[in-house]
């Protein structure tokens, strides 16, 4: 199955890209900072499964990013 992969965001410590499949969404977080990281992206919005943590996240247009840390987001 194709997919895509689109980046949108790249900072010296943070990295965010989704991958997209005709059956599925997934944004990848990561912040390499020892500070937290807030997103801004008109798409950050929704709620979104993080497969790591096992939790639900709500995001209105931002993502709160721990230090140290990776999220795998499932639309």
């Amino acid at each position: 199955a194709a997919s895509d992969v689109y980046k949108r965001q790249i900072q010296n410590h943070q990295l965010i890209f989704e991958r997209c499949s005709e059956k599925e969404r997934i944004l990848v977080t990561v912040n390499a900072s020892d500070s937290p990281y807030t997103a801004w992206h008109q798409e950050l919005n929704g709620t979104v499964h993080d497969l790591i943590s096992n939790t639900e996240i709500h995001m209105d247009g931002k993502l709160e990013i721990p230090p140290y840390s990776t999220m795998y987001l499932k639309f």
